[in-house]
């Protein structure tokens, strides 16, 4: 879940919902800037349903006692987490075995990386990224072909996957209008390492409250993006607790542009 506060209600993104908008973002991806013998359909795939593994979790959003706020993406016990992870991968994998180690590749990455975690930090995180590493491994086997072409294939595909993440992030994780600088993991932009970067970060800013502006755009064109999402009153919860509170609000919708920077 991706959460926000405000005054008198928190804000709810499924996970799920995010990543369709991902996926929506990914397939604007300029054709052009594709590596060679690139599976975009496969990649689209991938993107849209990264995150299904949230689904289940999702559906019955906790409350953290602790901090007085809704169990989010940012703060979830990582045991289940994982369980879950694995769960969402396969059943990708299922469905297209590329789309599904482009899925397992993108989650290793988010911990080795960008949320600075290594085996070394944690017996859980060790764990889960040895056994991903292991079966990446084996995947990659069963696609065959040349083996350094796919590795450049994969890696450029994933950091792709990564900034349609990011961006898709950062149309829900604060209100929109939310100056960048007041966003925790996005005020010196966004992470950028697919093969026509010109920056390791690019800029990106609300317009209004329904654009979003980028520096670099690696978009074919202007388009849109719809997400769901539930405002859960505080005063709900009080009443209800969290997961009736939940059940009762109604879904609302959120468009928004993705645009260039001027």
């Amino acid at each position: 879940m991706i959460v926000y506060e405000r005054e008198n209600d928190f804000v709810l993104t499924a996970q799920h919902e995010h990543g369709i908008v991902a996926g929506d973002m990914a397939a604007h991806w300029k054709k052009e800037w594709l590596p060679l013998g690139s599976h975009r359909d496969e990649l689209i795939f991938a993107a849209k349903e990264h995150d299904r593994g949230w689904i289940e979790l999702d559906a019955a959003p906790l409350w953290n006692d602790y901090n007085q706020i809704p169990y989010s993406f940012r703060d979830f016990p990582l045991r289940p987490r994982f369980v879950f992870y694995r769960k969402g991968i396969e059943e990708v994998r299922q469905q297209n075995s590329y789309a599904g180690l482009l899925c397992s590749l993108m989650y290793t990455e988010l911990f080795q990386k960008t949320l600075g975690a290594s085996p070394e930090d944690d017996d859980d995180i060790r764990e889960y990224l040895l056994e991903e590493q292991k079966q990446q491994g084996d995947w990659k086997q069963e696609l065959g072909g040349d083996a350094a072409e796919l590795e450049q294939r994969l890696k450029n595909d994933v950091e792709i996957m990564l900034f349609c993440d990011q961006l898709s992030l950062f149309l829900c994780m604060e209100e929109p209008g939310t100056p960048t600088a007041r966003y925790d993991f996005f005020a010196e932009g966004l992470g950028c390492g697919f093969d026509t970067c010109p920056s390791a970060n690019i800029q990106v800013e609300w317009a209004s409250g329904e654009k979003v502006a980028l520096s670099f755009f690696p978009f074919d064109e202007e388009f849109e993006v719809t997400m769901s999402y539930k405002v859960l009153p505080k005063a709900s919860i009080r009443k209800f607790g969290m997961l009736q509170a939940y059940r009762r609000a109604n879904w609302k919708k959120r468009s928004v542009w993705i645009t260039e920077l001027s």
